[in-house]
């Protein structure tokens, strides 16, 4: 038979196993995410009960102002069922977001990690997101997808990518912090390269953004431990400003021939093409791709009567990845400099219809992928939306229109906000009521955390929210690791073109990360067991 001794040694090893659990399944598998909380709760109550030591559990909880502050974000859900009328959705909503409530909780009230259990679960994470990124690569080079986002197996892109990013910074840290051998670091450093190869493939604008930003700070941080050292502190400010500067100069030069539109004598433009018919040329809306208008030089009748020598697909039908076939093939046409005719379709060679039937729209897209084909598709994007009204289907001008449609919400409750539940019905409302032109498959919520715990819980819960994520870190230098404040720059980024706590895998990641760094975490004991 065991003892208490013997149940309460085996707690320890069986609450770690539980966050290794968590730390495993972030990228893997949602299912294991709901299966880790379960098991953590599990041992927290088999260890109280064991020990009869809850009253003391709660006691750590309650003491423990930042665990409060994060457990209220969940609480703040719960208030807004007051004044809400679609519980429903509103159940569903407090269901996926129970990590809030769980894991602040849990890690709040238990032993806090060692520092050799803290690196290893972090090392776990790590080794789990490049297991993933080895799925999704190996979707990648079959290409058998339609959008490159669909090679995320687990978890949606833009969560991954956050995540990639954040390993990568995590491999760095403890590439320069221990002493490794020399095998270690080169393998380390080929990790770093692996992670950085991954967002590249991903054309994440969300996750370059992200990096970016993570990259910046970086080096801030530095800057605030060197400011002793004046030669040091010098030396990485000029830098910082140099690699502002480069990156700068560089996305300049990338986007100026996007921007730039070729200059077109159109009284000398041909009226018809090499077999006789004629051309309809576009003089009313400019919509250029790569600096030359689309609608010049275009000939339907022959690409309709051409089309079909060269593929099986409809050209009245859709493209693989579902957009307008015959857009698409003016888009790609335009962009290699051919006409819109007979001529310019037998031009293209297989390659180039197997990427126009892919759905791929730029012939330099295609040859210069990431972040150039994801500059110059926002770009289109929005020239399509300015000049036509047409916002389906494209991330910026969607995005817009989910804003538009917030600040209706946000201005009609500014205070309390909406509610819990009522989101989805009153989204739909506003975008009636502003005459959008995005279709009812396009009509979500704001993709804006900010945006979207205002129009919730107006300028109260806004401010609630603003101190869980501001407060801890400003409160004490103790809680301002490098880890630490890298993860809170990714959380903090990410939340202004995404609802990043909206999903179960994102609020997930949220509240574990949150939750080790502020309270698990070997620098920041609350209490001695």
């Amino acid at each position: 038979m065991f003892g208490l001794g013997s149940y309460r040694d085996l707690v320890q090893p069986a609450y770690y196993f539980g966050l290794l659990m968590m730390a495993v399944s972030l990228t893997l598998s949602p299912f294991l995410m709901s299966v880790a909380q379960f098991w953590m709760v599990g041992i927290w109550i088999i260890d109280g009960a064991v020990s009869k030591d809850f009253k003391e559990k709660w006691h750590h909880f309650t003491h423990n102002w930042i665990a409060l502050l994060l457990v209220s974000l969940y609480l703040l859900h719960v208030f807004g069922l007051v004044y809400t009328s679609d519980f429903q959705y509103a159940f569903k909503d407090l269901r996926i977001k129970l990590p809030l409530l769980v894991l602040p909780f849990v890690l709040s009230s238990m032993k806090p990690l060692s520092k050799k259990q803290f690196d290893l679960l972090l090392n776990v994470y790590v080794l789990s997101v490049f297991v993933a990124t080895c799925f999704s690569f190996a979707h990648y080079v079959r290409h058998d997808y339609q959008d490159v986002r669909e090679i995320s197996h687990f978890i949606s892109h833009i969560r991954f990518c956050l995540q990639i990013v954040f390993c990568i910074f995590i491999t760095g840290y403890y590439l320069l912090k221990r002493q490794s051998k020399w095998w270690e670091c080169v393998l380390e450093i080929l990790l770093i390269v692996w992670f950085c190869i991954q967002i590249y493939i991903f054309e994440s604008l969300s996750g370059y953004v992200v990096f970016c930003g993570s990259i910046f700070v970086t080096l801030l941080y530095l800057i605030r431990q060197l400011r002793q050292g004046r030669t040091l502190f010098l030396g990485t400010l000029l830098f910082l400003l140099f690699v502002t500067a480069f990156c700068g100069f560089k996305l300049y030069c990338m986007m100026k021939p996007m921007m730039s539109v070729e200059k077109v004598d159109f009284a000398a433009l041909p009226k018809k093409t090499a077999q006789g018919n004629l051309y309809w040329h576009d003089t009313t809306v400019f919509i250029a791709e790569d600096g030359r208008y689309i609608g010049l030089y275009y000939c339907h009748k022959e690409m309709r009567e051409t089309w079909p020598l060269r593929s099986q697909m409809k050209f009245d039908g859709k493209t693989q990845n579902g957009e307008n076939l015959e857009a698409t093939l003016a888009r790609y046409l335009t962009s290699k400099g051919l006409t819109k005719d007979a001529e310019g379709v037998m031009a293209l060679d297989d390659q180039d219809i197997r990427n126009v039937e892919q759905g791929i729209p730029n012939y330099n897209n295609w040859i210069h992928p990431g972040v150039r084909a994801r500059i110059s598709s926002t770009l289109f994007e929005y020239k399509l939306y300015r000049h036509n009204n047409y916002a389906n289907g494209g991330s910026l001008s969607q995005r817009i229109e989910y804003t538009r449609a917030s600040l209706y919400l946000i201005k009609e409750h500014p205070i309390f906000g909406i509610g819990t539940g009522d989101a989805p019905d009153l989204y739909q409302q506003a975008y009636d009521e502003l005459d959008s032109p995005l279709d009812l498959s396009y009509r979500r919520r704001a993709h804006n955390q900010y945006l979207s715990i205002t129009v919730a819980f107006g300028a109260v819960g806004l401010l609630l929210f603003l101190a869980v994520l501001l407060l801890p870190y400003c409160s004490n230098k103790k809680y301002r690791t490098y880890l630490y404040t890298i993860f809170l720059c990714i959380i903090l980024l990410s939340m202004l073109p995404e609802d990043t706590i909206e999903t179960q895998a994102g609020v997930t990641f949220f509240a574990f990360f949150e939750a080790l760094f502020l309270l698990a975490h070997p620098n920041n004991e609350e209490f001695e067991n």
